[in-house]
């Protein structure tokens, strides 16, 4: 009787354990969740108002400069090729990107920024997620590189023939590194910001205008590339020259 007996306290004793134990289980777990909410919250921002547009994949709301995340537009100056004809592909993005925002606020959420202090946000209209919107056009590609999101609309748009999977075009981070399709290759003179590798191997990029713009001629076999921007330069590893 008396081993009976102890047996149903000891197992009394367990069983209490294991309820302290859950207890403390989902008190940890709840705190977790909270310092995750509030973590989330304190580095999640938001804007909403009317965007002015900049270019097919970029916009800007008040004084936030903000940049769709996870999709990479054709470039505002790009070029592709229809039927051996050039298309201002780059113009048309920007285009569809105005009518897709129209005049109506629009909201933004980010949680980060990049390296030029712009908002690397997820953008909507009325639900709609205008990034979504913009690769299901053709207009804009995946950003692979960043996210994978959009996968599934840029196969639907290349499967369809949609926007630019129906010319002959170059990524637009291709076209940021000075790649041309044939016959749009810029005389040296009129290249915007020239790339070059210089013998130590250093990256540099000169700017039209600088003393040093002139003296550079663009070998392209040596990884000199011509680039629309400092920042497109910036972006495929140059900097600018030590004064």
């Amino acid at each position: 009787m008396l081993k009976k007996c102890g047996a149903f306290t000891s197992l009394q004793q367990r069983n209490k354990l294991k309820v302290v134990e859950n207890k403390r289980d989902r008190l940890l777990m709840g705190r977790l969740v909270i310092l995750f909410v509030i973590s989330f919250s304190i580095h999640a921002e938001e804007i909403t108002g009317v965007a002015r547009i900049i270019d097919g994949d970029s916009i800007r709301i008040d004084d936030v400069e903000i940049r769709l995340h996870g999709i990479d537009a054709v470039e505002w100056n790009q070029y592709c090729r229809r039927e051996s004809f050039d298309w201002a592909c780059g113009e048309a993005a920007t285009k569809v990107m105005k009518q897709l925002v129209g005049s109506e606020n629009i909201r933004c959420t980010w949680t980060e920024r990049d390296r030029y202090e712009r908002a690397l946000a997820s953008c909507y209209k009325d639900g709609a997620d205008i990034a979504s919107l913009m690769v299901d056009s053709g207009m804009a590609l995946a950003y692979r590189r960043y996210a994978e999101t959009y996968v599934p609309n840029e196969e639907n748009a290349k499967a369809t023939k949609k926007g630019v999977w129906n010319t002959e075009f170059l990524t637009p981070w291709d076209w940021r590194r000075g790649i041309r399709l044939a016959g749009q290759d810029f005389p040296g003179s009129d290249c915007p910001v020239k790339g070059n590798v210089n013998r130590k191997g250093e990256r540099i990029y000169h700017i039209k205008g600088w003393p040093g713009h002139s003296k550079v001629r663009l070998k392209e076999a040596e990884g000199d590339s011509c680039f629309q921007t400092k920042i497109d330069a910036e972006l495929a590893g140059f900097r600018p020259p030590k004064r």
